[in-house]
């Protein structure tokens, strides 16, 4: 797999232009150069490459499509609204602990990637047990609302990525909702939207203000485009 950029794709990405312009921004970061757009090339690839063997027979929920296209589209979204090689890695190892192997993975994560790949990882897990082991996840809505609860005191690199995770998904389900209609819920362990709307709704309060501001409001118009879709499922 070759993720090098083109010279126009590191141009638009690592500008200083767009540097200068995420400087203020919460969770962005100043370091990438069009002469020099990569701050550790390495740990993305080898991110890269460790995600896709965890995750390779994975699928997104009631598809076939590889569940590899949502991890690199949140790391696309975290390179293109300013985070650092270390929050496109965790980008694409943040589901890695949820679903394959809890604590174990964890430690293997910080042992590999460094503690703070694995200290984002953990910031972005809403459980760390290893359900392969044949635990089980405490409640749907208890997770949530701990995961809320912890997002709100976590720093703007987590919340950076958090949101693009969030944005992705929301993404989906709007064109799923477009597609199927409401029949989708049923893919989800929550099927109640008003529940889905919950949390994407109390996740939007949650990041706004600690995101960049163009990400926040791609967010807050996907969350209102899953709410007018099941409005009108609903009337």
């Amino acid at each position: 797999m070759n993720l090098t950029p083109s010279n126009e794709e590191g141009a638009i990405l690592g500008g200083r232009g767009r540097a200068r312009m995420m400087r203020d921004q919460p969770g962005g970061q100043t370091s990438r150069r069009a002469e020099e757009p990569w701050e550790d090339f390495n740990l993305v690839l080898r991110a890269s490459e460790y995600a896709a063997q965890a995750h390779r027979d994975d699928l997104r929920k009631g598809t076939t499509i590889p569940y590899l296209s949502h991890l690199w589209s949140v790391a696309a979204l975290v390179l293109e609204h300013g985070g650092d090689d270390r929050q496109v890695a965790a980008a694409l190892l943040h589901d890695v602990v949820e679903d394959h192997g809890g604590t174990v993975r964890l430690d293997e994560v910080r042992a590999t990637f460094g503690s703070d790949v694995a200290a984002l990882v953990e910031a972005l897990s809403d459980s760390v047990t290893d359900t392969t082991g044949g635990a089980e996840k405490a409640p749907w809505r208890e997770r949530k609302e701990t995961y809320l609860r912890h997002l709100a005191m976590a720093d703007g690199r987590v919340a950076l990525v958090s949101a693009c995770d969030k944005l992705h998904n929301a993404r989906c389900i709007v064109a799923d909702l477009r597609a199927i209609g409401p029949d989708l819920w049923e893919r989800f362990s929550c099927s109640d939207p008003a529940d889905q709307l919950w949390y994407y709704e109390s996740l939007v309060l949650a990041l706004q203000r600690r995101v960049p501001g163009s990400l926040a409001d791609e967010l807050e118009r996907t969350i209102a485009a899953i709410r007018h879709e099941v409005h009108d499922a609903t009337t």
